[in-house]
């Protein structure tokens, strides 16, 4: 290149992938779960690039105004076709189309292999479709000891059913809701009670609007310090690592003394260090016992009440 030769103008980064994505199918052709993986990517791309770098790349490249302003034009279409998919089945749910039978079968059967290059299944795309819930939340205040919130996978869920099979005479706890992803997905798929349990108010406030849209008569969300909230009508408890510290301590010593007096059963996943420990706690005290370790979910610890086993 001669020293008088013009310096190439680089190509912003969100320009090749703007062009990918207005080459994606057209969404009213889409499933729910493809409608959430499009919706992500082209959330992705507008909340990564900020105003004022938008408008210098706009600036050094005019032909880039028209590529923006078709990126937004697609990403709300196919937002429109998200929320009526999604309205669609909660139209079902509320109107007891949809049977907790049916609608478990709906999103397992989807599968739970991972699709390539992304951190996530076909099931796990269309409940947080559904649901509208990222499967992490970041930017809100956590309480101390508390966890970002991470939405339960698909697969952990189903497991969670297969384990409990929860029933009718059954109320199943979801310790540490988070936006309430698990507690709503098992409410809709059992005839089970179920109450999620959170601390942070936006997380609360966020669940309860979605379990709202599907009018389930068998859920409940309370905003609560988990240590104040009375367990004692639980008959299965879901933890998915959502503290550590004294307040882990503190829950598994309630969940010890609940196993005392009734059969329950706590399915816990997270590590063995400041939280496993003090479930493993109450099993060398004999309130639990602890069922053989799987190699699925070897992160998962699945107790159950000592004096009923």
């Amino acid at each position: 290149m001669s020293p008088s030769s013009p310096t190439p103008r680089s190509v912003p980064w969100w320009v090749e992938r703007a062009e990918t994505l207005l080459s994606s199918k057209d969404a009213r052709t889409l499933e729910l779960g493809a409608l959430w993986e499009l919706f992500e990517r082209f959330s992705f791309v507008r909340e990564n690039v900020e105003p004022d770098l938008l408008l210098i790349d706009v600036q050094g490249r005019p032909e880039l105004r028209a590529l923006w302003d078709a990126l937004e034009a697609r990403a709300l279409t196919v937002t429109d076709a998200l929320d009526a998919a999604g309205d669609d089945v909660a139209q079902q749910l509320r109107t007891g189309e949809l049977a907790p039978t049916r609608f478990r079968e709906q999103w397992e059967g989807l599968g739970f292999a991972e699709a390539a290059g992304r951190a996530s299944t076909a099931a796990d795309d269309w409940l947080e479709g559904l649901l509208r819930i990222s499967r992490i939340t970041t930017g809100q205040n956590r309480p101390p000891f508390g966890q970002v919130n991470m939405a339960s996978r698909a697969q952990r869920i189903s497991d969670f059913l297969s384990i409990t099979s929860p029933g009718q005479h059954d109320t199943v706890y979801d310790l540490g809701c988070g936006n309430g992803k698990f507690a709503i997905t098992v409410a809709a798929s059992s005839s089970a009670r179920v109450k999620g349990v959170e601390y942070g108010q936006e997380y609360v406030e966020s669940a309860r609007r979605n379990g709202e849209r599907f009018a389930l008569p068998n859920l409940e969300f309370i905003h609560a310090d988990v240590r104040d909230v009375d367990l004692s009508d639980g008959t299965a408890f879901y933890l998915y690592f959502p503290f550590w510290g004294e307040v882990a301590h503190a829950v598994a010593r309630m969940l010890g003394d609940v196993a005392r007096a009734r059969d329950i059963t706590v399915y816990a996943s997270g590590p063995r260090h400041d939280y496993g420990e003090y479930f493993l706690e109450q099993v060398s005290q004999g309130a639990l016992c602890l069922a053989p370790l799987r190699q699925d979910f070897a992160d998962v610890m699945v107790l159950r009440s000592s004096a009923f086993a």
